[in-house]
């Protein structure tokens, strides 16, 4: 298997129209906590609302999976706003080796992005520009063959962001997740592969 993309070599800060990303850190807990502890956010999240305590390990263990060699790398990344220099989201890239059904090893690899911002960030764009800025990381900083996202179908905001970026709707998968409220939840599969990104 060909050794996982190393993330070492990216340079920061990456700079969009309104916001600038970089690799998370621990100063950033108080931000992050500030979004990842409110029940509208979280909705539609793996986890449920996180403690200040909560939101700092995560963070660390981003930064640990985000080292040179890790076993599961991931890239966390928090979203600043360059207009105000708060943070105002985070976005994730988790890497792992592409499936091979044959003897020999996929050698390349590839990616699956998530985000969350504060609610007074939504609605403006900001998510479809700083997970568009992880589509360009991911096919041309570190060369991945796809990238892929889930978004629950009812996850409207969600859906609309990766139609936006130009990702596939790849298949909806029904009553795949218990909700948090007790429904179950069909969800959405997003994909691009590396030859139908839009350079």
């Amino acid at each position: 298997m060909q050794a996982s993309p190393d993330l070492s070599r990216l340079v920061w800060p990456r700079l969009t129209d309104r916001l600038l990303l970089r690799p998370l850190t621990l100063d950033d807990v108080d931000a992050v906590h500030a979004y990842r502890c409110l029940p509208e956010v979280v909705v539609h999240l793996s986890h449920d609302v996180l403690s200040h305590d909560q939101v700092r390990e995560r963070i660390a263990q981003r930064i640990e999976r985000g080292r040179l060699g890790a076993a599961e790398p991931l890239l966390g990344l928090a979203v600043e706003e360059r207009r105000t220099g708060r943070v105002v989201g985070d976005v994730m890239l988790r890497l792992e080796p592409c499936h091979s059904i044959g003897r020999a090893p996929a050698q390349e690899w590839e990616g699956t992005i998530g985000y969350a911002l504060h609610p007074d960030a939504q609605g403006r764009g900001l998510a479809a520009e700083a997970a568009a800025e992880l589509l360009v990381i991911g096919f041309r900083d570190l060369g991945l063959r796809r990238i892929t996202a889930d978004a629950y179908a009812d996850n409207i905001a969600s859906n609309r962001v990766l139609r936006r970026i130009g990702m596939r709707h790849e298949a909806t998968i029904r009553a795949k997740s218990l909700g948090k409220d007790g429904t179950w939840l069909d969800d959405n599969t997003w994909a691009l592969l590396r030859e139908e990104w839009p350079v």
